[in-house]
């Protein structure tokens, strides 16, 4: 039976380009939410920072990292997904432009979700849960 180390060098690249995907849409997100909210709600911030470190350890083939990034990601939507078309109608004169980033962040975090849940990706963490089990 490979060890952990010997699955993490083989790991697919579905998972990688998750992780570097979902920190691009976090990085979109960022500007857009600093217009949408003051400094005081956290909220999206903690969501933003528990996606990016859910897709890190999703790369490392960690089960409860992927379910927490996906958990994050619908908390991300539930904040940032009207703004899609909301920010069309934004009197703020960077409203359209935040709201197509919104639209391609949207879009970029849907492909990393997509890739996480792949037969390669549900194989590669089917694998390292079984490595990780004690003997």
């Amino acid at each position: 039976m490979p060890t952990v180390e010997e699955i993490r060098a083989r790991r697919p690249r579905e998972v990688v380009i998750a992780r570097i995907l979902s920190i691009v849409a976090v990085l979109l997100w960022l500007p857009m939410t600093g217009h949408l909210y003051d400094s005081a709600t956290t909220g999206t911030a903690a969501a933003m920072f528990f996606y990016v470190f859910g897709a890190f350890g999703s790369a490392k083939g960690r089960q409860a990292a992927r379910i927490m990034a996906t958990v994050a990601l619908l908390v991300l939507y539930l904040f940032l997904l009207p703004y899609c078309w909301l920010g069309f109608q934004d009197p703020y004169p960077n409203g359209p432009g935040y709201a197509v980033m919104d639209i391609v962040a949207v879009a970029i975090s849907a492909v990393a979700l997509g890739l996480l849940y792949r037969p390669s990706s549900n194989r590669y963490f089917h694998l390292i849960t079984v490595a990780r089990r004690p003997a």
